[in-house]
């Protein structure tokens, strides 16, 4: 599947919140790399040759609310 940029809304409070994600989509090997994680804003970006549903369920196990912003 093709390579996408996907931005995800993850509320985060802190970079501990940020580290939980990172490791979340850091089992998904190399099918998807996290371009940014921004704490202050929620938003993260992230480089997946997953789909935008795909995406979510697997940052869905982070056990937060995940809201799809765009993809680039």
């Amino acid at each position: 599947s093709l390579l996408q940029i996907l931005v995800f809304e993850v509320p985060m409070k802190c970079g501990g919140c940020a580290n939980a994600v990172r490791k979340n989509i850091d089992e998904l090997g190399d099918s998807a790399t996290i371009e940014s994680i921004d704490v202050p804003t929620n938003r993260i970006v992230v480089r997946s040759r997953k789909t935008m549903e795909e995406m979510k369920e697997q940052l869905e196990k982070t056990g937060k609310t995940i809201t799809f912003v765009e993809a680039r």
